[in-house]
């Protein structure tokens, strides 16, 4: 499959794009590996399409699927192919959907527009900062004793109504107050959120947490930056103020096993 460059990992407030249609393939005309990417749908004729650019968000790292359309007009007439599932298949990103008409003829060529769901993507940006400000929160009470100095990040989950970072370590649940302190005072500096490119050696020196197998692509490790607390390899997209976070709200606290998992959500200030 052709190259998809993602344009929201460089500029993730765009909202719409024109680009042309690389290929357009059934899901069932998929190898197999390839078909299993995808959650079937309800109902409607399933396809997969490709474009040189996107800036619609492949679920991975923890955030979900961007979601929205493909606008195609021709012959005076116009279709839209709904996005409701993106998927990476390198070096490829899969957009599959279905076909408004049904009976939607296109062409590999055609000039089209994508547009993403908004609302979706800044909640799923807000609450994939606020991941990142929480594990920076609680690196911060463990440096200076407030919790555990062993506490070691190992996984994390953005999705809506079961967001969480887990921590190998025992964060004892009354320090859910004081978690949520920290948290609340480092949105309330409204720090800037930043995208950098880094060689791996740097990635694994600088960030806070680095996770086995990060590599970098032809620009290197893409990395997020939250001011000057820390930072993490990161592929999501994100606020660019912390104030636009509105409230991380610190849920809950479970421990077993020796893992702690810290949910969380955001709200509105």
């Amino acid at each position: 499959m052709q190259k998809t460059e993602a344009l929201y990992q460089k500029d993730a407030s765009l909202q719409t794009h024109e680009t042309t249609i690389s290929s357009i393939t059934p899901v069932s005309d998929l190898p197999q590996d390839l078909q299993t990417l995808f959650k079937t749908l309800e109902s409607g004729q399933p396809y997969v399409v490709t474009t040189p650019q996107t800036i619609f968000h492949a679920q991975g790292g923890g955030q979900p699927t961007d979601t929205g359309s493909i606008i195609l007009s021709h012959s005076g007439e116009e279709a839209v192919f709904k996005v409701h599932q993106v998927r990476k298949a390198d070096p490829a990103i899969l957009h599959m959907g279905t076909f408004t008409p049904a009976d939607s003829t296109l062409k590999i060529g055609q000039e089209v527009k994508q547009v993403v769901d908004w609302g979706s993507r800044v909640l799923n940006s807000r609450l994939h900062t606020a991941g990142h400000v929480l594990g920076l929160a609680i690196r911060s009470l463990s440096r200076t004793g407030v919790l555990p100095a062993d506490l070691k990040e190992v996984k994390a989950s953005h999705y809506p109504g079961a967001a969480f970072v887990e921590f190998q370590g025992l964060i004892a649940g009354d320090k859910k107050s004081a978690m949520q302190e920290k948290v609340d005072e480092l949105v309330r500096q409204d720090l800037d959120v930043t995208i950098h490119f880094w060689s791996e050696e740097e990635a694994k020196e600088r960030c806070a947490v680095v996770l086995e197998g990060v590599k970098g692509g032809e620009e290197g490790v893409r990395v997020v930056e939250v001011g000057g607390l820390g930072s993490y390899p990161c592929g999501g997209t994100h606020v660019q103020r912390l104030r636009e976070l509105g409230r991380v709200v610190v849920r809950n606290v479970k421990r077993q096993k020796g893992i702690s998992k810290v949910s969380y959500e955001v709200v509105e200030a």
